[in-house]
């Protein structure tokens, strides 16, 4: 009679742990069962990380490592001194706005954007934020949010319209210079 009781109590504690399992199972959230975020809104789990970008259920937010620059660079060269030209550019992508669909409105729009780089030398990797906006965008924001005055301590880049290339270029551009700069004093 012991052995019965056991095996019941083992068959019922099995039966318990695959109920559970599969209760569980259901409703676990996956990113591709995530709902596609709206203009205006950040992505349920924050900006896509450096490699592994957010599936959402109509395709992918990809990110810059994803798609690549869309111009050439020089390549990366070492001078006789040890000092290189420019740094690695690992990945960008912004905060809220889809680097494929752009925003809602080209011509309105105001939105953090990332630059990841890699110095060649020290292989050390660091992120840079800046700010990109519009015109309309900045009058935007300062009107939803009653500013009669705004001070951003990021570098900000205004464009006229979205023009995912234009933005690139003047971000990449200044990091060039930046780099050269900071190379040089050290």
């Amino acid at each position: 009679m012991e052995p019965i009781k056991i095996l019941l109590f083992v068959g019922a504690f099995l039966l318990l742990i695959l109920l559970g399992r599969l209760l569980s199972a259901s409703a676990e959230v996956h990113a591709s069962q995530l709902p596609m975020p709206q203009p205006g809104e950040a992505p349920a789990s924050g900006a896509p990380g450096l490699s592994q970008p957010l599936l959402v259920s109509l395709g992918e937010i990809l990110t810059g490592a994803d798609v690549g620059l869309p111009f050439n660079l020089p390549p990366v060269t070492e001078d006789d001194k040890g000092k290189f030209n420019r740094p690695y550019y690992l990945n960008y992508y912004f905060s809220k706005t889809d680097l494929m669909r752009g925003p809602a409105d080209p011509s309105r729009f105001y939105d953090e954007f990332f630059l990841v780089f890699e110095d060649p030398a020290s292989h050390h990797t660091w992120e840079t934020k800046y700010v990109v906006a519009t015109p309309a965008g900045l009058q935007d924001i300062m009107s939803n949010e009653h500013f009669v005055s705004i001070y951003l301590e990021d570098p900000v880049v205004i464009v006229s319209a979205w023009n995912l290339e234009a933005i690139l270029r003047a971000v990449v551009d200044e990091s060039m210079k930046s780099f050269g700069a900071i190379r040089e004093e050290l």
